[in-house]
C-alpha cells in the first residue's frame, strides 16, 4: 500500500498552508517553511472597489433621475397650459345677488378677457373680493378651457343704525350705516324705496364704528334679533318694525307700522314677544285695538286701547285714555291652554 506524505495529504484537502522542507548548506538543522496560498485575499480589496464603484453610478443615475423629472414636468406644464394659446380667459361670467356691478367686480378681482387662465391665482381673487364690507361670500372658478366663473352674495340689510352721538344717521349713504342679522355694518349703495323702508334702531350708547365691522353693543344686537323675530311671529303689514328705540339698558320701545308700541326687556325678547302674541289674541276676539303694551312686566302687564275702545270717564267727553289692564274673557267652562297662560299673566298669578 502507497504510504501517503502529509505533503500530499494538504494538496488533497487544499490545505491553505503547506509544509516543505528546505536544507540549508552548512547545517545539520532543517528549517520548515510556511508558504501560504493568497489568492483569496488577493482578490477581495478587487471585489470591494467594484461594489463601491456600482453603488457611486446608481446613486448618480436616481439623482439625476430625481433633478429631470421635476424639470421635464414643469417644463412640460408650462408649454402646455401657459404658452398654449387655448387657454386664454374669454368668457368671463360675474354674477351678483345684490348692487355691485360686474365692472365693480371685475376692478377689483382685476381680471379681464385675454389673461391667461391658468396664471390666474383663484384664491387671491376670493380674498380681494370678499374685502368689500357689502361681501358675504364669494365663488371662484375656472372651467376649461377658456371660462372663469364668480358667484358672489352680498348681505342682506336688515336695519339702519341710528346713534346721534355719533353722528350717523339712517338714510345716509355717506355716514349712516345698514346692518344685517348678525350686526356687520356696511353702507348702503343704493338708496332705493326698499332701502329707505328698512327700520331703524336708535342707540345714544355707542363707541365710534367702522364700516366692515361687527356691532358691539349687545341691546343693539338684540334689537336686530326683535326686529327678525316679529317678522316671523307677526307677518301682518302693519305688525312690520319701524323703529327701536334704545332709551336705557334695560328696556327698549318698539313702534310698529300700526301705531302699536310696544315696551320690551333687552334682555328678554322671546317671553316679551310670546306674551304680546297672546294679548294680541284675545284683544282681536274681543274686538279691541291696543295702543301701547309694556311686555317687561312679567305680571299684570299694562296695556292701553286705542279711544274707541276706552271707556269714557265721568269727567266728560274731554278725559284721556289712561292704562288699563286687559279685562278677563266671560268665564267658560274650559278654558284653552294660551287663555290660562293670559289669565295668569293678567292676574299676577
Amino acid at each position: 500500500m502507497r504510504k501517503k506524505s502529509g505533503i500530499k495529504n494538504g494538496r488533497k484537502f487544499k490545505n491553505p498552508l503547506k509544509f516543505r522542507k528546505s536544507k540549508s548548506t552548512g547545517e545539520d538543522s532543517d528549517w520548515v517553511q510556511l508558504d501560504a496560498y493568497t489568492t483569496v485575499s488577493a482578490r477581495a480589496p478587487v471585489r470591494r472597489g467594484t461594489s463601491k464603484k456600482g453603488l457611486a453610478i446608481r446613486a448618480l443615475a436616481i439623482l439625476c433621475l430625481c433633478v429631470s423629472i421635476p424639470l421635464g414636468a414643469k417644463w412640460a406644464y408650462a408649454n402646455i397650459f401657459y404658452k398654449n394659446e387655448e387657454f386664454v380667459l374669454q368668457r368671463l361670467d360675474i354674477s351678483s345677488d345684490g348692487l355691485l356691478s360686474k365692472a365693480k367686480l371685475s376692478e377689483i378681482a382685476n381680471v379681464s378677457p385675454g389673461m391667461n387662465l391658468m396664471e390666474l391665482d383663484l384664491g387671491l381673487i376670493q380674498d380681494q373680493i370678499e374685502l368689500l364690507p357689502q361681501v358675504a361670500k364669494v365663488s371662484v372658478n375656472r372651467e376649461m378651457p377658456d371660462r372663469l366663473v364668480i358667484q358672489v352674495r352680498e348681505r342682506i340689510g336688515v336695519a339702519w343704525l341710528s346713534c346721534p352721538p355719533q353722528g350717523i344717521r339712517p338714510w345716509d349713504m355717506e355716514r349712516g350705516f345698514l346692518m344685517d342679522d348678525h350686526g356687520y355694518l356696511f353702507r348702503c349703495l343704493d338708496l332705493t324705496d326698499a332701502m329707505k323702508s328698512l327700520p331703524v334702531v336708535e342707540t345714544f350708547k355707542l363707541d365710534a364704528p367702522t364700516e366692515g365691522s361687527s356691532l358691539d353693543s349687545a341691546p343693539a344686537r338684540n334689537a336686530l334679533k326683535l326686529i327678525i323675530e316679529s317678522e316671523r311671529l307677526f307677518p301682518a303689514e302693519g305688525m312690520l318694525v319701524e323703529k327701536i328705540r334704545l332709551t336705557n339698558e334695560w328696556s327698549m320701545e318698539c313702534a310698529y307700522r300700526n301705531g302699536l308700541k310696544v315696551t320690551y326687556d333687552v334682555y328678554d325678547v322671546p317671553r316679551g314677544l310670546d306674551d304680546l302674541a297672546l294679548i294680541l289674541l284675545e284683544t282681536e276676539k274681543a274686538g279691541q285695538t291696543l295702543l301701547t303694551v309694556n311686555v317687561v312686566a312679567k305680571k299684570n302687564i299694562p296695556v292701553t286701547f286705542a279711544e274707541s275702545a276706552i271707556p269714557v270717564s265721568q269727567g266728560g267727553d274731554n278725559a284721556s285714555p289712561a292704562a288699563i289692564e286687559v279685562p278677563k274673557p266671560p268665564a267658560k267652562p274650559e278654558l284653552s291652554g294660551q287663555e290660562k297662560h293670559l289669565h295668569s299673566i293678567l292676574s299676577g298669578g
